[in-house]
């Protein structure tokens, strides 16, 4: 079992993201060139951003501060030989990585410095905004230099005379939870490609992302491969599939019990407890290899449950086991059941977890994380009234030498937050001083505590409402990066990696070709199933991916059928998924076009009069609005300051214009009315 935090490869040979000649392979920055880098891109945004602008006019699409000027100086900001387009290249690969690490040198200046925090924030903003517009360009010239080198490479940056840990841009985004640039099209389709694993780690070094050649073989063999279950999509997959056994195994366990004696493990107790078991490591493994970067909200989740299950493990083995304690093996095991049953409600929730990948489940999960962070707020304020008030009610309590109802007190007090406390309590009790007490702890809870819970959790839903997009591509980002962030040569799917326990020292014990054999044979038999579901899927994939590269297109292309291009979208031939017959889809595909484009040309021409006129187009292209132009030629603060300026004076203008029409009407019905009274 090795496992190590994911780096790129030094070559670029090693992890072709596209299909053209490879480039010669790029040494990274050094810790303290990238400092350089980005402190020259925070001198940028300082003067590009120098005050408070709506956020909109800096992040729209044709911002006239963000400009074409401006994006130019942050690619210059790298340095590099410009008649050197790997030495640009070289320096220009930690672009993202300097951007994102300014942003968050902002958002800690603005936790410091609250005075300026809205300065701060919009800078960080423009940050995260250069960044997706750095994508969006790359996506266009190199895909292959935008997913290797600027987005996959882990990169170190030397802070306060100490070297960060390495990182990559997706690890970085995820981590600040830039959604700004998680919300790019080229994040995005690298996301892509890594979840269905197009990119996967090497097959001879686990700390490297290699694309996979295997991808456009129509060869069942080479599909038919243990390799493939590294990928995000596959193992997601697979855990569904065991969440759902486990489900059912734990329904088995828990409903089982049918008399009061104590019962022997059968074989679905022991099954269950495996599948805990095996949980419980890969948790701890990736908690310790990942760190505080893998641990959320979910993991939280998680541990509960397995402590609830571990806590209900022990007790029933001590009611098995053969020492003897103060209570009889039967109320161990009674005890055992109870807290199992307890972990129901855990253990049904835990599905949500992997059926995030549905918008609608994703968004939902988002919101109660949100209103789970909000509601330490209210528990805060609520802990503290309780505890004022119950001092208060204890010191009445004991007033007169004797502590009677302490108890009822507290269970009252607790019950009163759930809107079932009594006034019964406190009608004998210490008067009037206990019924004013309760009274004011009645209103403040009930009536402030519980409406200002209320309130925070409208905000979040709100929040994460109105940016429902960018945050479910966070939430899928953040699902993609649990798989590959703690990387395994041999992918064993808990509970699965019970048995790599077992059998990773007898394959140690062996020489490394052998071991590897082995294990290969191993986990051939266990995926078996998947894989072979697996290998037909992606033999249909593979031949619109040869048809792409024959059209010199990136592989990700016509994946689907687009109703305004007749040429779009793939024919897959089912018939023959069998047959390593390459030429089968691409043959139908061109066939369907001619056919499509024929009866679009029969269609049109069957009314001589139907088509429209060559200079149509020409008029067309020159009533598009030049907002580019603006766009390009927009000189940052001092432009946009000038269009501000006339702008202000026209509509100045256009208000005393209107103000001298209203004047001159106003003159013109008094000299009517003037006139009409003479006439008189």
């Amino acid at each position: 079992m090795t496992r190590g935090a994911a780096t790129l490869p030094m070559f670029q040979e090693q992890c072709l993201a596209g299909h053209g000649d490879p480039t010669l392979g790029l040494t990274p920055p050094s810790p303290r060139q990238i400092l350089k880098i980005a402190s020259n891109l925070k001198y940028l945004v300082d003067k590009v951003i120098p005050t408070v602008y709506d956020v909109e006019e800096v992040t729209c699409p044709h911002s006239r501060i963000i400009n074409q000027d401006v994006i130019k100086l942050v690619r210059e900001a790298c340095g590099g030989n410009p008649k050197d387009k790997k030495s640009l290249q070289k320096y220009r690969s930690v672009l993202l990585f300097a951007l994102l690490k300014v942003s968050s040198w902002y958002m800690e200046l603005a936790a410091q410095e609250l005075y300026s925090a809205p300065l701060y924030e919009l800078r960080s903003v423009a940050a995260q905004h250069l960044c997706k517009v750095v994508i969006e360009h790359e996506e266009k010239v190199d895909l292959q230099f935008l997913f290797m080198q600027m987005l996959l490479r882990r990169y170190v940056i030397n802070e306060n005379d100490e070297d960060s840990e390495p990182a990559s841009v997706l690890e970085l985004a995820a981590d600040m939870h830039a959604t700004v640039v998680i919300g790019s099209s080229g994040f995005q389709r690298c996301l892509k490609w890594l979840w269905r694993g197009w990119i996967i780690q090497s097959r001879d070094d686990a700390t490297i992302f290699v694309k996979d050649e295997s991808i456009a073989s129509i060869s069942l063999k080479d599909h038919f491969d243990p390799e493939r279950i590294k990928t995000p999509m596959y193992q997601n997959i697979l855990q569904i599939i065991f969440s759902f056994l486990f489900l059912f195994l734990y329904t088995m366990v828990v409903n089982d019990k049918d008399s009061a004696r104590v019962q022997s493990l059968d074989s679905k107790e022991i099954i269950f407890y495996l599948f805990t078991l095996g949980y419980v490591i890969d948790e701890a493994f990736k908690l310790y290899y990942v760190g505080t970067a893998y641990f959320s909200f979910w993991n939280a989740f998680n541990d509960t449950l397995y402590t609830i299950i571990g806590m209900s493990m022990i007790l029933r083995f001590i009611s098995l086991g053969p020492i003897k304690t103060e209570k009889p093996a039967e109320y161990w095991d009674m005890i055992s059941y109870r807290i199992l049953s307890c972990a129901a409600p855990f253990v049904w929730s835990r599905l949500l977890l992997f059926l995030e990948s549905v918008q609608f489940v994703g968004l939902m999960l988002i919101i109660i994380k949100h209103m789970m962070a909000e509601s330490l707020v209210f528990f805060v304020l609520l802990f503290l009234m309780m505890f004022g008030f119950l001092q208060g009610f204890i010191g009445l309590d004991s007033s007169d030498g004797n502590s009677d109802i302490t108890k009822d007190i507290l269970t009252n007090l607790v019950i009163t937050v759930l809107g079932d406390g009594s006034f019964e309590t406190f009608q004998d009790f210490a008067p009037p001083y206990a019924a004013i007490l309760y009274y004011g702890y009645r209103f403040i809870v009930t009536v402030i505590l519980l409406n200002i819970l209320i309130a925070l959790y409208a905000n979040a839903y709100q929040r994460v409402v109105d940016n429902s997009g960018d945050e479910y591509m966070a939430l899928m980002c953040q699902k993609t990066l649990r798989f590959i962030r703690a990387p395994d040569e041999e992918v064993y799917v808990p509970p699965l990696n019970i048995i790599e326990v077992f059998v990773h020292p007898i394959l140690s014990s062996m020489s490394a070709k052998s071991g590897k054999k082995w294990n290969r044979i191993i986990m051939s038999i266990l995926y078996s199933p998947v894989l072979f579901v697996v290998a037909v899927k992606e033999v249909r994939i593979a031949r619109r991916i040869q048809y792409n590269r024959m059209r010199h297109l990136q592989d990700d292309a016509n994946e689907s059928d687009q109703a305004w291009d007749l040429t779009d979208g793939f024919v897959e031939t089912r018939h023959d998924i069998f047959f390593q017959n390459s030429n089968s889809g691409v043959h139908a595909t061109r066939k369907k076009n001619e056919e499509s484009l024929k009866k679009q040309r029969e269609a049109e021409s069957a009314d001589p009069h139907f088509s429209v006129s060559k200079e149509w187009y020409g008029k067309v292209k020159k009533s598009v609005q030049p907002v580019q132009e603006g766009f390009q030629t927009g000189i940052g603060w001092e432009s946009y300051k000038l269009y501000n300026e006339v702008q202000s004076r026209y509509e100045k203008s256009e208000q005393k214009i209107e103000e001298l029409s209203n004047t001159l009407r106003e003159l013109v019905e008094s000299l009517k009315e003037l006139k009409l009274e003479k006439q008189e």
